[in-house]
């Protein structure tokens, strides 16, 4: 059976009820950053304010989900999100310091875990981070592409 479009879609207060629970939570995250809310910070405050951006910027997605008119603003918000989100990864994979992993794997209702090594944690990350990193650069580019053939 087929699911009609319009019914797979949230309703206005739907949308901006969820918009502000992310306002709520990268808000939260800000608290931090601007020392509203004292704590000892294990990164740095860049990679927080990253991660509070990374929320208020989804969003506004939400809010811009199915407003054709401002696509050119949607598409601006979604890149910055993407920014955001490579931001921790690239300091997790190439930033200075050391840095604690831990792994688990289940197997028939069995699970392990345990610390991996440092390497092992920051190849991982790093592969993502690449992959952001080309994202950040390949989709503006693209888009570029397709604007001008129109």
């Amino acid at each position: 059976m087929a699911v009609n479009d319009e019914s797979a879609s949230m309703s206005p207060r739907a949308r901006v009820f969820m918009a502000l629970a992310f306002f709520f939570f990268g808000g939260f995250l800000f608290a931090f950053v601007l020392d509203w809310i004292p704590s000892k910070h294990v990164a740095p405050l860049w990679v927080i304010a990253a991660a509070a951006m990374m929320f208020s910027l989804g969003g506004a997605m939400i809010l811009l989900i199915e407003n054709e008119r401002m696509a050119w603003l949607r598409n601006l918000v979604s890149w910055l999100f993407v920014v955001c989100l490579a931001i921790p990864f690239n300091w997790v994979a190439f930033g200075a310091g050391e840095r604690q992993f831990s792994s688990s794997s289940s197997f028939l209702g069995i699970t392990t875990g345990g610390a991996s090594g440092e390497i092992e944690g920051r190849v991982a990350f790093g592969f993502f981070a690449v992959l952001m990193d080309l994202m950040v650069v390949l989709v503006p580019l693209r888009l570029l592409k397709n604007r001008k053939q129109e």
